[in-house]
């Protein structure tokens, strides 16, 4: 999650440069709160020792960011984001702990605590598991991992950039009242017309701009 998060804080500071804007989400994000949950229910299940139903507590989350990207597909990256969640959820689901090769282990140095178990020759498809050493640092990551930071760099961009787009000073505003056709003709007295007259001579005249009816 790491990672993924890191590319989205990447694609949010990619627009937030060429863009320009303020922080914060756009109006249309749905299911802020589910985004949230799950997101936190990830984290706490990666990186907070000593907590008990790891992986059920990672499977929910999963399920629950994943869900909540999925209500957002009007936005570049949620879905492919949300598939790589997918991906490293269902090892995590099929196996009770996300397999980590022993080769990426010795590779970064790293140990397997927590929600991350070795793999042995009981794993189930332990290829979607950590299996990638990162050389920036000694991380290993999971496919899955891959595919959902490069939707979400794609996903932070867009949310910055649709924020960029939703936002308009007080210059852009005064430039854009100022285009505007919004001029009234208040030197002409307005027409009054009794449409109750059936009278001939009460036929009114053609319309004028500013004509009120009775």
């Amino acid at each position: 999650m790491f990672l993924v998060l890191a590319a989205a804080l990447a694609g949010a500071g990619l627009a937030l440069l060429l863009r320009g804007g303020t922080l914060g989400l756009p109006s249309d994000l749905r299911a802020q709160p589910v985004l949230a949950l799950g997101l936190a229910a990830i984290v706490l299940a990666e990186w907070v020792p000593g907590i008990p139903g790891k992986p059920g507590i990672y499977i929910v989350g999963t399920a629950l960011l994943a869900g909540g990207l999925l209500q957002n597909l009007h936005f570049s990256g949620a879905f492919v984001t949300s598939l790589g969640l997918l991906l490293t959820g269902f090892v995590v689901l099929i196996n009770g702990y996300l397999p980590l090769r022993a080769e990426a282990a010795e590779a970064t140095n790293i140990e397997a605590t927590g929600l991350r178990q070795m793999e042995d020759e009981e794993t189930r498809l332990g290829i979607l598991g950590d299996v990638v050493p990162l050389p920036i640092g000694p991380w290993v990551v999971s496919f899955g991992d891959l595919i959902a930071a490069a939707g979400a760099f794609i996903l932070g961009r867009e949310l910055l950039a649709q924020r960029a787009e939703e936002g308009l000073d007080a210059d852009e505003f005064l430039e854009e009242f100022l285009r505007a056709d919004r001029s009234v003709d208040l030197t002409t007295p307005p027409v009054i017309i009794d449409l109750t007259d059936n009278t001939a001579e009460s036929v009114p005249p053609p319309p004028l701009e500013n004509d009120r009816y009775l």
